[in-house]
């Protein structure tokens, strides 16, 4: 089907639900819900959630106001999904990086760059909507394996989010993986990140050397650092919006902090140069040594929770 055609479906199905708009962003589609708590707005390619906002509040996520919509191009910005690697392959661990073949093989794996399907749309309550999305992997050159995966979108009080693999075929695989959350700031600066202290992580801007530091995380410069084996939650204080957000994780026991700062923002694809300002990255993941193996027809999920209190 062309797009025309995926819309006019796509409204057949979901058009006539309180709340739910199936809409055009030049060669995508997404699809959009409101609630009485809240509204979101979610893209076929990629799975990608754009934007969450409760009523009456700034947008919880950022999205680059540069995106071009392109169909094969993720979007900058919003909670991409990482899967079956997260970042360059090379930086992922043998047993991954054996098994893709391609050269140059996309950064995040390829799913954020693959049409999902739109499974369901449910109206829990006046409060809360489910979306959920479904893509179906087969063996290619980047990937030679069968798999099936699903994301459920919570949209309520707080926002959810619960992504699935199973193993389809008839063979292990081994993964890692990412729901890379922007958030939208107020100002970088200002935002202090508590529930990290005493937390070994990698800084991979000085070597991929381990440290820790019994401080909140505070942005001065350029982050990229992966917090290995975060047991509670973290919470993001921000003053300029008058509010924390308290982020929480399920079979997701590392966590990547991110942003770009002066430098690397001029070279962003996506990304205004001053952008590093309104946004922070904090990626629920596992990688590295806590990768995933699944055998044929096993299973696994990986969830996150944000909840914002207004102070």
């Amino acid at each position: 089907m062309n797009l025309a055609e995926s819309v006019q479906a796509l409204y057949a199905e979901y058009g006539a639900l309180k709340g739910v708009t199936i809409e055009i962003y030049k060669q995508l589609i997404a699809v959009s819900v409101k609630n009485d708590a809240a509204s979101a707005t979610v893209f076929l390619q990629g799975a990608q959630v754009a934007e969450y906002k409760r009523v009456g509040e700034p947008s919880l996520l950022w999205l680059s106001e540069q995106c071009d919509y392109q169909r094969g191009k993720a979007l900058r910005g919003g909670i991409p999904v990482c899967w079956p690697w997260f970042g360059d392959i090379d930086k992922n661990p043998d047993s991954v990086k054996c098994q893709v073949s391609a050269d140059n093989p996309p950064a995040h794996g390829f799913v954020r760059e693959q049409m999902w399907r739109l499974a369901n749309v449910e109206l829990i309550d006046s409060e809360t909507t489910q979306i959920t999305l479904e893509l179906d992997v087969t063996p290619s050159e980047l990937w030679p394996f069968s798999a099936a995966l699903r994301l459920v979108v919570t949209v309520g009080s707080s926002l959810s989010l619960q992504f699935e693999v199973h193993n389809v075929g008839g063979q292990p695989f081994s993964f890692t993986s990412a729901l890379h959350s922007y958030f939208n700031v107020a100002e970088v600066e200002a935002v202090e990140v508590l529930g990290l202290e005493g937390v070994e992580y990698i800084d991979t801007l000085e070597g991929w050397s381990r440290s820790c530091s019994s401080d909140p995380l505070r942005v001065a410069a350029e982050v990229d650092r992966i917090y290995r084996n975060v047991t509670g939650p973290i919470q993001i204080n921000d003053p300029g919006f008058a509010r924390q957000i308290k982020v929480t994780h399920s079979h997701a026991p590392d966590l990547v902090a991110w942003n770009p700062w002066v430098v690397k923002s001029i070279r962003l694809s996506h990304f205004a140069d001053q952008d590093f300002h309104k946004m922070l990255c904090l990626e629920s993941a596992h990688l590295l040594d806590n990768l995933q193996t699944l055998a044929p027809d096993q299973s696994y999920s990986m969830g996150l929770n944000c909840r914002i209190s207004v102070t």
